[in-house]
């Protein structure tokens, strides 16, 4: 068959939204459905498949690759990264899209570029940035939010309003063993959404499609095994310490029978959910996580140092900044590139915030050793 060129991407397109309702159940999210708040020129791929391609050539997903998930400062090629934990959750989650008969390129690009937002140290930095940011009377931070802030007022993407949904919504997945999607919502709503999500970053919102509440679910179900198996091979935990359920005790075990468990209590239905048993056991191990992982004394060595890295490079990019503006670090080496929107509405503890949060580990390590270790002076 002989296309122009003019007409090519417009016949593949159409081919592809023919499949999707053919086979997608009847609650997916479909292409059609797809909506950007700026236009964009349509080519052979469909919105979310082109969705996905952008979060991956964007320069945010780069930086996944030296931002840290929980273990940091360590020296181990096995270390899990946000570019690992990111991958893991879209190929975990997309398993079971595929047999839910969901948009797999709308999980895919919700799952790639979730944590964008994430500073450097994880959920550490974030706690002392939130702090910091509140101290000098601007809100809290919250990585969801700054996903959504990243892609559209830093780096805009002008991604479809379900992507920007999913990252705003993708925390607090042991909510319930219910996911129920809020699927009348509006770009309005998202835009409220967002503001209510910045007030109070421990709000659990709903996503606006199924694909986004199995994301969320997926999210937290992969971190849980993943930390889980990695602090058994970092030898912070012993294997017979992990509490007996019908999970199993490995990443294996949990992730293979929670997949089965959400599809089960899932298919053809217009929620994501698992069951009660499922859900109590994964609680479990989420507790015993958060008391004989992720607060281990043998991780937490430099959190002095960390924090107070934190609070130097913060003051001093702020009092840079309103004394020398334009001749200042923080504008030479992130302000210069940014639109006149942002500029404009943005305040200076938020350019500051902005630019740390933006930071990979090692980045943030260097940018501190620049501006406050002696160097050699070249005479």
């Amino acid at each position: 068959m002989s296309l122009s060129t003019k007409h090519f991407p417009h016949h593949y397109r159409q081919v592809a939204e023919q499949k999707e309702e053919a086979f997608f159940f009847a609650k997916a999210a479909f292409s059609k459905n797809h909506v950007r708040l700026q236009r964009a020129e349509g080519d052979h791929r469909t919105p979310y498949k082109d969705d996905v391609d952008r979060i991956l050539h964007s320069k945010a997903y780069s930086r996944y690759v030296d931002k840290t998930q929980v273990v940091y400062l360590v020296d181990n090629d096995h270390i899990t990264h946000r570019s690992l934990h990111v991958q893991l959750v879209s190929s975990f989650s997309r398993g079971i899209a595929e047999i839910l008969r969901l948009n797999l390129d709308l999980v895919e690009a919700i799952a790639l570029g979730h944590d964008v937002g994430h500073p450097p140290f994880g959920h550490e930095g974030e706690d002392y940035l939130s702090a910091l940011s509140m101290e000098y009377d601007n809100v809290r931070f919250a990585h969801p939010f700054q996903s959504c802030r990243l892609l559209t007022d830093i780096e805009p993407l002008n991604l479809g309003f379900a992507v920007y949904d999913g990252f705003l919504c993708h925390d607090g997945g042991m909510s319930s063993p219910v996911l129920l999607p809020h699927f009348d919502k509006t770009w309005e709503d998202h835009e409220q959404e967002r503001r209510d999500k910045r007030a109070h970053p421990d709000l659990n919102l709903m996503p606006a499609t199924l694909e986004g509440c199995l994301v969320k679910l997926c999210d937290t179900i992969s971190y849980l095994a993943r930390d889980l198996e990695e602090a058994v091979n970092l030898g912070v935990i012993d294997r017979e310490q992990v509490p007996d359920t019908f999970l199993g005790k490995t990443h294996q075990e949990i992730l293979g029978i929670l997949a089965v468990d959400m599809i089960c209590h899932s298919d053809n239905k217009e929620y994501i959910a698992i069951s009660e048993k499922a859900y109590e056991a994964l609680r479990l191990l989420r507790h015993f996580n958060f008391q004989e992982i992720y607060l281990h004394p043998k991780l937490k060595v430099e959190s002095f140092k960390i924090k107070h890295s934190y609070r130097i490079l913060f003051e001093s990019l702020l009092f840079d900044l309103k004394k020398n503006n334009e001749q200042s670090y923080l504008w030479k080496h992130f302000l210069y590139k940014r639109t006149q929107r942002y500029l404009s509405q943005t305040n200076p503890v938020q350019m500051v915030i902005d630019y740390i949060a933006g930071m990979t580990d090692r980045f943030f390590i260097r940018t501190l050793e620049r501006l406050f270790v002696p160097s050699k002076i070249e005479l």
